[in-house]
């Protein structure tokens, strides 16, 4: 997955994808995993390396090439279609709606909130336009325009979220920055997943946070200064996120806390994200209270 790649990184593949569309004479406009590339964003699913996804309005417009993968969208439009380093791109929102068909519920919140996040489109502008389009998989796209949430810095940040909220943790602040807690350096302290109100917090920990030494004694005193400050810091992995046992942990430990420090043990319910969406207001409505 194209989930953890640095901007530079990213900046090299976009820079490459380029090179290779020229080289190979696309004259179709590009969609999909070849269309993120080129505007340089991150993407939640494995794509073949070596294809270029192009869109044309029907099957009579595809043309056999090596390495194309063309893909049909009945309802493409002039105004869909952009150009940018002497290529023809479909736009941002296009790009994402056309996807919605292939991807799951999880995947469209994550490449939503990423690309938000890149500056590709605003979340209004996405909405706005989802709602006007007719494409495959339009049902999940609009669970996921409920489930988006401002501020997400990774799109690992935004799965942890969603794995919690269907478990029945309540809202959580994104980025939260600690009141009166900051570095030696006098930078502020951020945790990345948080209910203010119950002093929790859930802290992604990428492999650079333990072969980054600065990073790692960061982490170290962060941790400790949360602890001193009567934090309760959950610190999750990779291999927490995907599975699906110690999310229910997780999830768990957060309730037990919840209920000695409010007196009420908080429903636990876990939802697909498809019935979290669908009852978005009721479990906001809930998580309002902190319970």
């Amino acid at each position: 997955m194209n989930m953890t790649r640095t901007q530079a990184q990213l900046n090299d593949v976009r820079a490459r994808t380029i090179r290779q569309c020229k080289e190979a004479h696309i004259t179709n406009p590009l969609c999909g995993a070849t269309a993120l590339k080129l505007y340089g964003s991150e993407f939640p699913f494995t794509d073949e390396t070596d294809t270029f996804h192009v869109m044309v309005r029907d099957a009579s417009h595809r043309r056999r090439a090596p390495h194309v993968k063309a893909h049909t969208w009945k309802q493409l439009e002039p105004a869909d279609i952009l150009y940018t380093e002497g290529l023809q791109v479909l736009s941002p929102e296009a790009t994402a709606v056309t996807l919605a068909g292939t991807l799951n519920i999880m995947q469209q919140v994550m490449l939503l909130e990423a690309m938000v996040r890149n500056q590709l489109f605003t979340f209004p502008m996405f909405a706005d336009y989802t709602h006007k389009r007719t494409f495959h998989g339009e049902k999940r796209a609009l669970a996921a325009l409920k489930l988006y949430q401002d501020g997400s810095a990774s799109m690992t940040e935004t799965a942890l979220r969603l794995e919690l909220n269907r478990r029945g943790v309540p809202r959580l602040a994104l980025n939260y920055v600690v009141p009166n807690a900051w570095y030696p350096n006098g930078a502020p302290i951020t945790f990345d997943l948080v209910l203010p109100e119950m002093k929790i917090a859930w802290e992604y920990q990428g492999d650079h946070h333990r072969t980054d030494k600065a990073q790692y004694r960061r982490d170290a005193y962060k941790g400790n200064l949360a602890r001193s400050k009567n934090w309760t810091l959950f610190d999750v992995t990779y291999d927490d996120l995907r599975n699906q046992q110690r999310l229910n942990e997780l999830a768990l430990q957060a309730a037990v806390i919840i209920a000695q420090r409010t007196g009420t043990v908080p429903r636990m319910d876990i939802f697909t994200l498809q019935q979290l969406a669908d009852r978005r207001r009721v479990f906001w409505k809930r998580s309002s209270s902190g319970t």
